[in-house]
Protein backbone atom coordinates (compact mmCIF):
# COMPACT_ATOMS: atom_id res chain seq x y z
CA UNK A 1 0.00 0.00 0.00
CA UNK A 2 2.82 2.38 0.88
CA UNK A 3 4.43 1.73 -2.51
CA UNK A 4 1.09 2.56 -4.21
CA UNK A 5 0.90 5.98 -2.51
CA UNK A 6 4.51 6.73 -3.43
CA UNK A 7 3.72 6.03 -7.10
CA UNK A 8 0.59 8.20 -6.97
CA UNK A 9 2.50 11.09 -5.40
CA UNK A 10 5.16 10.81 -8.11
CA UNK A 11 2.51 10.89 -10.85
CA UNK A 12 0.83 13.93 -9.31
CA UNK A 13 4.18 15.64 -9.11
CA UNK A 14 4.90 14.96 -12.76
CA UNK A 15 1.48 16.28 -13.74
CA UNK A 16 1.88 19.47 -11.77
CA UNK A 17 5.30 20.06 -13.27
CA UNK A 18 4.08 19.73 -16.84
CA UNK A 19 5.15 22.90 -18.63
CA UNK A 20 2.68 25.03 -20.51
CA UNK A 21 3.30 24.95 -24.25
CA UNK A 22 4.64 28.33 -25.30
CA UNK A 23 3.45 30.29 -28.30
CA UNK A 24 5.77 30.70 -31.27
CA UNK A 25 5.50 34.03 -33.05
CA UNK A 26 4.69 33.51 -36.70
CA UNK A 27 4.66 37.18 -37.64
CA UNK A 28 3.76 40.41 -35.82
CA UNK A 29 0.34 39.98 -34.24
CA UNK A 30 0.18 36.21 -34.87
CA UNK A 31 1.53 33.39 -32.69
CA UNK A 32 0.72 29.69 -32.46
CA UNK A 33 1.34 26.57 -30.43
CA UNK A 34 0.87 22.89 -31.23
CA UNK A 35 -1.55 21.58 -28.61
CA UNK A 36 -1.79 17.95 -29.70
CA UNK A 37 0.21 15.92 -32.22
CA UNK A 38 -1.18 12.54 -33.28
CA UNK A 39 1.24 11.72 -36.11
CA UNK A 40 -1.68 11.13 -38.45
CA UNK A 41 -1.93 11.34 -42.22
CA UNK A 42 -0.14 14.40 -43.64
CA UNK A 43 -1.16 16.71 -46.45
CA UNK A 44 -0.38 15.63 -50.01
CA UNK A 45 -0.66 17.28 -53.45
CA UNK A 46 -4.17 18.52 -54.32
CA UNK A 47 -5.42 17.64 -50.86
CA UNK A 48 -7.44 19.65 -48.38
CA UNK A 49 -8.26 19.57 -44.67
CA UNK A 50 -11.56 19.30 -42.88
CA UNK A 51 -11.28 21.28 -39.65
CA UNK A 52 -13.02 21.71 -36.36
CA UNK A 53 -12.56 25.43 -35.79
CA UNK A 54 -13.60 27.75 -32.99
CA UNK A 55 -12.42 31.29 -32.24
CA UNK A 56 -12.66 32.70 -28.72
CA UNK A 57 -12.40 36.30 -27.51
CA UNK A 58 -12.12 36.47 -23.71
CA UNK A 59 -14.74 33.90 -22.70
CA UNK A 60 -17.01 34.30 -25.72
CA UNK A 61 -17.06 32.31 -28.93
CA UNK A 62 -16.42 34.79 -31.73
CA UNK A 63 -17.05 32.44 -34.62
CA UNK A 64 -17.57 28.71 -34.81
CA UNK A 65 -18.21 28.05 -38.49
CA UNK A 66 -19.98 24.83 -39.36
CA UNK A 67 -20.71 25.13 -43.06
CA UNK A 68 -22.70 22.51 -44.89
CA UNK A 69 -20.55 19.42 -45.37
CA UNK A 70 -17.89 20.64 -42.93
CA UNK A 71 -15.25 23.36 -42.80
CA UNK A 72 -12.87 22.41 -45.63
CA UNK A 73 -9.85 24.41 -46.81
CA UNK A 74 -6.76 23.92 -48.91
CA UNK A 75 -4.01 25.31 -46.64
CA UNK A 76 -1.71 25.83 -49.62
CA UNK A 77 -3.97 27.86 -51.91
CA UNK A 78 -7.13 28.60 -49.93
CA UNK A 79 -5.92 30.70 -47.00
CA UNK A 80 -3.59 33.68 -46.41
CA UNK A 81 0.10 32.71 -46.13
CA UNK A 82 0.17 33.60 -42.39
CA UNK A 83 -2.36 30.84 -41.75
CA UNK A 84 -1.18 28.43 -44.43
CA UNK A 85 2.34 28.01 -43.06
CA UNK A 86 0.89 27.07 -39.66
CA UNK A 87 -1.63 24.57 -41.04
CA UNK A 88 0.36 22.83 -43.76
CA UNK A 89 2.60 20.74 -41.43
CA UNK A 90 -0.39 19.42 -39.46
CA UNK A 91 -1.70 15.87 -39.80
CA UNK A 92 -5.03 14.21 -39.06
CA UNK A 93 -5.90 14.52 -35.39
CA UNK A 94 -3.43 17.35 -34.72
CA UNK A 95 -4.59 20.43 -32.84
CA UNK A 96 -3.16 23.93 -32.93
CA UNK A 97 -4.06 27.17 -31.18
CA UNK A 98 -3.39 30.45 -32.97
CA UNK A 99 -3.31 33.74 -31.08
CA UNK A 100 -4.19 36.87 -33.05
CA UNK A 101 -4.10 40.49 -32.07
CA UNK A 102 -7.67 41.68 -32.55
CA UNK A 103 -6.67 43.86 -35.50
CA UNK A 104 -4.99 40.92 -37.25
CA UNK A 105 -8.02 38.71 -36.65
CA UNK A 106 -10.30 41.39 -38.08
CA UNK A 107 -8.12 41.66 -41.21
CA UNK A 108 -8.12 37.88 -41.64
CA UNK A 109 -11.84 37.23 -41.15
CA UNK A 110 -13.51 40.55 -41.93
CA UNK A 111 -15.01 40.69 -38.44
CA UNK A 112 -15.79 44.36 -37.62
CA UNK A 113 -14.10 45.86 -34.56
CA UNK A 114 -17.03 47.31 -32.61
CA UNK A 115 -16.66 49.78 -29.71
CA UNK A 116 -17.26 47.04 -27.13
CA UNK A 117 -14.13 45.15 -28.24
CA UNK A 118 -10.78 45.85 -26.58
CA UNK A 119 -8.01 46.01 -29.19
CA UNK A 120 -5.47 45.16 -26.49
CA UNK A 121 -7.03 41.70 -26.18
CA UNK A 122 -6.29 38.66 -28.34
CA UNK A 123 -8.50 36.21 -30.20
CA UNK A 124 -7.61 32.53 -29.88
CA UNK A 125 -8.41 30.32 -32.86
CA UNK A 126 -8.58 26.65 -31.85
CA UNK A 127 -8.19 24.24 -34.76
CA UNK A 128 -8.24 20.46 -34.96
CA UNK A 129 -7.66 18.56 -38.22
CA UNK A 130 -10.51 16.08 -38.59
CA UNK A 131 -9.62 14.66 -41.98
CA UNK A 132 -7.23 15.03 -44.89
CA UNK A 133 -8.52 14.00 -48.29
CA UNK A 134 -8.43 14.85 -51.99
CA UNK A 135 -10.10 18.16 -52.80
CA UNK A 136 -12.34 16.44 -55.36
CA UNK A 137 -13.59 13.94 -52.77
CA UNK A 138 -14.42 16.76 -50.36
CA UNK A 139 -16.08 18.75 -53.14
CA UNK A 140 -18.34 15.87 -54.17
CA UNK A 141 -19.29 15.13 -50.57
CA UNK A 142 -20.08 18.77 -49.83
CA UNK A 143 -22.20 19.05 -52.98
CA UNK A 144 -24.33 16.09 -51.87
CA UNK A 145 -24.70 17.53 -48.36
CA UNK A 146 -25.60 20.96 -49.74
CA UNK A 147 -28.31 19.53 -51.98
CA UNK A 148 -29.81 17.66 -49.03
CA UNK A 149 -29.69 20.74 -46.79
CA UNK A 150 -31.23 22.99 -49.47
CA UNK A 151 -34.08 20.54 -50.00
CA UNK A 152 -34.77 20.30 -46.26
CA UNK A 153 -34.65 24.09 -45.83
CA UNK A 154 -36.90 24.60 -48.86
CA UNK A 155 -39.59 22.48 -47.19
CA UNK A 156 -39.21 24.44 -43.95
CA UNK A 157 -39.49 27.76 -45.81
CA UNK A 158 -42.57 26.55 -47.68
CA UNK A 159 -44.31 25.71 -44.41
CA UNK A 160 -43.36 29.08 -42.86
CA UNK A 161 -44.56 31.09 -45.88
CA UNK A 162 -47.83 29.18 -46.16
CA UNK A 163 -48.49 29.60 -42.44
CA UNK A 164 -47.83 33.34 -42.76
CA UNK A 165 -50.23 33.59 -45.69
CA UNK A 166 -52.93 31.67 -43.80
CA UNK A 167 -52.54 33.73 -40.62
CA UNK A 168 -52.85 36.96 -42.63
CA UNK A 169 -55.69 35.76 -44.90
CA UNK A 170 -53.57 36.16 -48.02
CA UNK A 171 -53.85 34.16 -51.22
CA UNK A 172 -50.69 33.73 -53.24
CA UNK A 173 -49.52 31.81 -56.25
CA UNK A 174 -46.17 30.07 -56.44
CA UNK A 175 -43.55 29.25 -59.04
CA UNK A 176 -41.85 25.89 -59.46
CA UNK A 177 -38.72 27.45 -57.89
CA UNK A 178 -40.62 28.10 -54.65
CA UNK A 179 -41.29 31.84 -54.96
CA UNK A 180 -44.73 32.91 -53.68
CA UNK A 181 -46.28 36.06 -55.12
CA UNK A 182 -49.41 38.20 -54.92
CA UNK A 183 -50.16 40.48 -57.86
CA UNK A 184 -51.27 43.92 -56.64
CA UNK A 185 -51.47 45.68 -60.02
CA UNK A 186 -51.20 44.03 -63.41
CA UNK A 187 -49.58 46.87 -65.33
CA UNK A 188 -50.16 47.71 -68.98
CA UNK A 189 -46.66 47.50 -70.48
CA UNK A 190 -44.63 44.60 -71.80
CA UNK A 191 -43.02 41.92 -69.70
CA UNK A 192 -39.23 42.21 -69.34
CA UNK A 193 -36.90 39.78 -71.08
CA UNK A 194 -33.59 38.33 -69.98
CA UNK A 195 -30.77 40.80 -70.58
CA UNK A 196 -32.96 43.89 -70.48
CA UNK A 197 -32.33 46.47 -67.77
CA UNK A 198 -35.24 46.82 -65.37
CA UNK A 199 -35.85 49.49 -62.74
CA UNK A 200 -37.60 48.49 -59.53
CA UNK A 201 -39.11 50.43 -56.64
CA UNK A 202 -39.17 48.19 -53.58
CA UNK A 203 -39.53 47.72 -49.84
CA UNK A 204 -38.13 44.59 -48.20
CA UNK A 205 -38.97 43.16 -44.79
CA UNK A 206 -38.60 39.99 -42.77
CA UNK A 207 -41.80 38.13 -42.00
CA UNK A 208 -41.67 39.43 -38.42
CA UNK A 209 -42.08 42.97 -39.76
CA UNK A 210 -38.44 44.05 -39.51
CA UNK A 211 -37.66 46.53 -42.28
CA UNK A 212 -34.45 45.82 -44.19
CA UNK A 213 -34.23 48.29 -47.06
CA UNK A 214 -36.24 50.38 -49.51
CA UNK A 215 -35.82 52.54 -52.57
CA UNK A 216 -38.41 54.97 -51.18
CA UNK A 217 -37.08 57.63 -48.80
CA UNK A 218 -40.55 58.46 -47.44
CA UNK A 219 -41.09 54.81 -46.46
CA UNK A 220 -37.71 54.73 -44.69
CA UNK A 221 -38.57 57.89 -42.76
CA UNK A 222 -42.10 56.73 -41.91
CA UNK A 223 -40.86 53.44 -40.45
CA UNK A 224 -37.75 54.86 -38.75
CA UNK A 225 -35.05 53.15 -40.75
CA UNK A 226 -33.87 56.10 -42.82
CA UNK A 227 -30.10 56.05 -43.34
CA UNK A 228 -28.33 59.10 -44.84
CA UNK A 229 -25.57 56.77 -46.04
CA UNK A 230 -28.19 55.08 -48.21
CA UNK A 231 -28.80 58.22 -50.29
CA UNK A 232 -29.90 58.59 -53.00
CA UNK A 233 -33.13 56.68 -52.47
CA UNK A 234 -34.22 55.80 -56.00
CA UNK A 235 -35.41 52.93 -58.18
CA UNK A 236 -32.86 50.12 -58.43
CA UNK A 237 -31.77 49.21 -61.98
CA UNK A 238 -30.07 45.97 -63.02
CA UNK A 239 -29.85 43.54 -65.97
CA UNK A 240 -32.48 40.83 -65.63
CA UNK A 241 -31.41 37.18 -65.54
CA UNK A 242 -27.68 37.94 -65.20
CA UNK A 243 -27.21 36.97 -61.52
CA UNK A 244 -26.89 40.66 -60.64
CA UNK A 245 -29.44 40.30 -57.83
CA UNK A 246 -30.88 37.52 -55.67
CA UNK A 247 -32.45 34.62 -57.58
CA UNK A 248 -35.89 35.53 -56.26
CA UNK A 249 -35.91 38.73 -58.32
CA UNK A 250 -34.70 36.98 -61.49
CA UNK A 251 -37.49 34.44 -61.00
CA UNK A 252 -40.30 36.83 -60.04
CA UNK A 253 -39.81 40.05 -61.99
CA UNK A 254 -40.43 38.42 -65.42
CA UNK A 255 -43.98 37.75 -64.16
CA UNK A 256 -44.68 41.51 -64.06
CA UNK A 257 -45.72 43.85 -66.82
CA UNK A 258 -44.22 47.32 -66.89
CA UNK A 259 -46.14 49.39 -64.35
CA UNK A 260 -47.20 46.28 -62.45
CA UNK A 261 -46.61 45.67 -58.76
CA UNK A 262 -46.58 42.60 -56.53
CA UNK A 263 -45.62 41.16 -53.19
CA UNK A 264 -42.92 38.49 -53.34
CA UNK A 265 -42.29 35.96 -50.58
CA UNK A 266 -38.74 34.83 -51.28
CA UNK A 267 -37.54 31.59 -49.62
CA UNK A 268 -33.98 31.53 -48.38
CA UNK A 269 -32.65 29.43 -51.26
CA UNK A 270 -33.70 32.25 -53.63
CA UNK A 271 -32.36 34.93 -51.28
CA UNK A 272 -29.14 34.74 -49.25
CA UNK A 273 -29.23 31.11 -48.12
CA UNK A 274 -27.66 29.84 -44.90
CA UNK A 275 -24.70 32.23 -44.79
CA UNK A 276 -24.72 34.87 -42.02
CA UNK A 277 -24.60 38.49 -43.21
CA UNK A 278 -22.50 40.52 -40.74
CA UNK A 279 -24.12 43.83 -39.88
CA UNK A 280 -27.43 42.86 -41.50
CA UNK A 281 -30.67 41.96 -39.72
CA UNK A 282 -31.21 39.19 -42.29
CA UNK A 283 -30.60 35.91 -40.41
CA UNK A 284 -29.19 32.74 -41.95
CA UNK A 285 -31.95 31.09 -44.02
CA UNK A 286 -33.97 34.31 -43.79
CA UNK A 287 -37.22 34.56 -45.78
CA UNK A 288 -37.73 37.97 -47.41
CA UNK A 289 -40.96 39.78 -48.27
CA UNK A 290 -40.74 42.37 -51.04
CA UNK A 291 -43.34 44.89 -52.10
CA UNK A 292 -42.13 46.04 -55.50
CA UNK A 293 -43.12 47.77 -58.70
CA UNK A 294 -41.60 47.43 -62.16
CA UNK A 295 -41.27 51.07 -63.22
CA UNK A 296 -39.14 50.81 -66.35
CA UNK A 297 -37.62 48.43 -68.91
CA UNK A 298 -34.71 49.31 -71.21
CA UNK A 299 -32.80 47.36 -73.82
Amino acid sequence: MKKYFVVMIALVGLSSCKKEIKFIESEPGVAYRLVDEREGKKLGPNQAMMLDLKSVYKDSVVINPKPIGGFVINPVTGVPPMLGKILQPLGEGDSVQIKFHLNQYSMLTGMPITPDLDTAESVFMNIRVLEINDEQAFSERIQVEMEKAIAIQAEKDKVIIEEYLAENNLKAESTEEGLYYIMKKEGTGAKPQTGQTVSIEYVVQLLDGTYIDTSDKSVAEEHNFYNPMREPYEAYSFPLGQKAVIDGWDVGIPLLNKGGSAIFFVPSKLAYGPEPRPGSPIPPNGILMFELELVDIKN
